[in-house]
């Protein structure tokens, strides 16, 4: 059964399908919610803070499209990309199978130096566990360079307690030290310092992470394919200050476990009429 509703609202497709629930919003085409019958708690964590108009919610799967941060970008524009800021257009939906797709409102993206015939779609599959598609074709005449993420934010009981494998033996950069460049020695835990916090770009990371979680006592799945890096950040208790839509009690709720092309070397180059895709899929073991 799908029903159209609304997230503090946003317009949204909430979808009661055989093995999950899940949410989506129309804005972004962005998965606010994903809760598996067989575990009946959701998977995703989303800010309770109620949004300004118009704003993306702080939470969910948002997808950073067609760059991450500002990659390569003027400092005017839209951080991670105005793909989240758009509405989006269902073109299929079953109780299994979501397709949205993005295309430039008018012929012109907002952002003018953007090829109007470089579209985006998503294709979410609801089931056992929960994947996410990005997928973007150049059906433009030029060739595009983009970067992209899929911002998952996991729901944890209280992330100093969880562990996070699959990054052992990999080289980060800190985001919090001026990106340098670091190895994990082991599995990742969260920093226990005067300010924790993490905010790093895993490079060439492996396929499949796990989170253990043994607050809420599960662990999940994360797999990726078509990234390059896998980002992992937590404001911690200082920086959710700035970000001014969540609680300053909130931080310890989430982390974000991101599949990405976020730096330059990562980026993607697609020739006219060439595609790629960015997945995620997230199960609880």
């Amino acid at each position: 059964m799908i029903i159209h509703s609304h997230w503090q609202g946003q317009p949204t497709l909430l979808i009661d399908a055989p093995l999950a629930r899940c949410e989506i919003s129309l804005q972004g085409a962005q998965v606010l919610s994903f809760i598996p019958k067989s575990e009946g708690r959701d998977l995703l964590w989303c800010s309770p803070a109620r949004l300004q108009p118009g704003r993306p919610v702080r939470g969910g799967i948002p997808i950073c499209w067609p760059w991450f941060s500002r990659q390569g970008r003027l400092a005017s524009s839209v951080q991670h990309g105005f793909a989240r800021r758009l509405p989006w257009t269902v073109e299929q939906a079953s109780e299994t199978q979501v397709r949205l797709r993005l295309i430039a409102p008018q012929g012109a993206w907002p952002e003018p130096d953007w090829p109007a015939g470089c579209a985006v779609s998503v294709i979410i599959e609801i089931g056992t566990a929960l994947t996410v598609r990005l997928i973007t074709l150049n059906d433009s005449d030029q060739p595009v360079i983009l970067t992209q993420a899929l911002h998952t934010y996991l729901s944890v009981g209280d992330v100093r307690q969880t562990a996070l494998s699959g990054l052992k033996g990999k080289a980060y950069l800190d985001n919090l030290q001026g990106l340098r460049r670091f190895m994990q020695d082991s599995d990742w835990t969260f920093g226990t310092g005067s300010q924790p916090a993490c905010d790093r770009i895993y490079l060439a990371t492996e396929a499949e992470h796990v989170l253990s979680d043994p607050v809420l006592e599960r662990t999940i799945a994360i797999r990726s394919s078509g990234s390059a890096s896998t980002v992992v950040w937590n404001a911690g208790p200082e920086g959710i200050l700035a970000l001014g839509d969540v609680p300053a009690n909130a931080w310890p709720g989430y982390l974000c476990v991101e599949a990405a092309n976020c730096l330059p070397e990562d980026a993607v180059a697609l020739a006219p009429g060439e595609q790629t895709e960015l997945a995620q899929t997230l199960a609880v073991l």
